[in-house]
């Protein structure tokens, strides 16, 4: 995942932000996973809740999330 990318999507315009968000996506994502980020990243209302999803992305593969978050369950139950 590209910091540089991360750190500036909330400055982007939200179209920009949703496409630059679902490229740094890993292909490794398991598929409902995938598809699940896609849908939320999809309806987020603008581009600060974007790089939001996206900081959480990079936290949860960097080992740094929080165990038991909701957001965490939001995901594995996918």
């Amino acid at each position: 995942m590209e910091i540089e990318t991360l750190q500036n999507l909330d400055k982007m315009p939200l179209d920009d932000a949703r496409t630059a968000a679902v490229k740094m996506i890993s292909p490794k994502t398991k598929p409902l996973v995938l598809n699940r980020l896609k849908n939320d990243i999809a309806k987020a209302p603008n581009s600060g809740e974007v790089s939001r999803i996206m900081w959480q992305v990079y936290m949860s593969g960097t080992g740094l999330g929080i165990i038991g978050s909701s957001w965490k369950k939001h995901f594995r139950d996918a």
